[in-house]
Formats: structure tokens, C-alpha cells, sequence
């Protein structure tokens, strides 16, 4: 009788704990939950060398109607060497657009994050296979591969 009760009660502390999730007590929109969860980072570097920091968010999985025609990607970095240009690279293709955002975009809830010291792209790619993977390039400096996997 005593380990029915426990089991119960044991049982119902755990119902009780399946309605929330990491997001549950932040107060998030859907869409900001989606950022969240599909944002990969990654430190843009040569050999030892750290020139600074990339952060990727897959917007087909945020905006699944939005983006279907294209795979599309919200990219903001930071680089202590500014003397090359930003390339963007899926499955080693170059990007068929890149938008040069504002500070302040309609992504910028996705991630919370609005510094002036970053730089903020829209970059779009061919539709590809079900593995995406993701590098960023500045000069002799780059990212690790980004992998990002479709829920298809």
C-alpha cells in the first residue's frame, strides 16, 4: 500500500512538471522560440588566431510559409578585422542574395540581441538536400561548419 501511494504521488509530480518546457517561464512568441532553438554559433578564426564571432538562425524552420522557395538565413557577426568581405557558404555554394540589415530588423526578436558592434545579413541559398551546412568566411578567417538538418 505504501509504494502505490508513493508511485502515485510520484506519478502526479511528474504530470504536473510535462506542461512547461525551457522556454515555458521567459514568455516567448512561437517564432521566438523557434530562433532560439535553431540558432548555432561559431568563432570565426584562423589556426589559433579568434577574429571574431558568427551566430546563424535557420529562418525556413522559423518561418516555414515564408521561406519556401529558397533556404534562408538570419547571420549576425562581429569581426575585430574589417578589412574583408563577409562570404557566406551552404554545402560550399555561395549565397544567390545578401541583404545588408539594420541594427534594428524584423528578425531582431528572434534573438534579442541589437548591438552596434555587430553587422546583420539576410543571406539566401539555393533549396537544398536535408543537410545544411553553414560556414562563414572573412579573409583567411572562418567558422566551423554550421550544420543545420531540415524537419522534413
Amino acid at each position: 500500500m505504501k509504494t502505490f501511494a508513493f508511485l502515485t504521488g510520484f506519478l502526479l509530480f511528474l504530470n504536473g512538471c510535462s506542461q512547461n518546457n525551457a522556454f515555458t517561464r521567459f514568455h516567448m512568441s512561437v517564432q521566438q522560440e523557434l530562433g532560439t532553438d535553431s540558432i548555432l554559433k561559431s568563432k570565426v578564426k584562423k589556426a589559433d588566431k579568434i577574429d571574431g564571432l558568427v551566430s546563424v538562425v535557420y529562418l525556413n524552420k522559423v518561418y516555414p510559409k515564408k521561406y519556401t522557395k529558397v533556404e534562408a538565413f538570419y547571420v549576425y557577426f562581429y569581426l575585430k578585422t574589417k578589412t574583408y568581405q563577409p562570404q557566406f557558404l551552404l554545402n560550399n555554394d555561395e549565397a544567390i542574395s545578401v541583404e545588408k540589415l539594420q541594427r534594428v530588423n524584423e528578425f531582431t526578436d528572434l534573438t534579442s540581441i541589437e548591438t552596434k558592434w555587430n553587422s546583420y545579413y539576410l543571406v539566401s541559398f539555393e533549396k537544398k538536400s536535408d543537410i545544411l551546412n553553414f560556414s562563414f568566411q572573412s579573409g583567411p578567417f572562418s567558422s566551423d561548419l554550421l550544420t543545420f538538418e531540415k524537419d522534413e
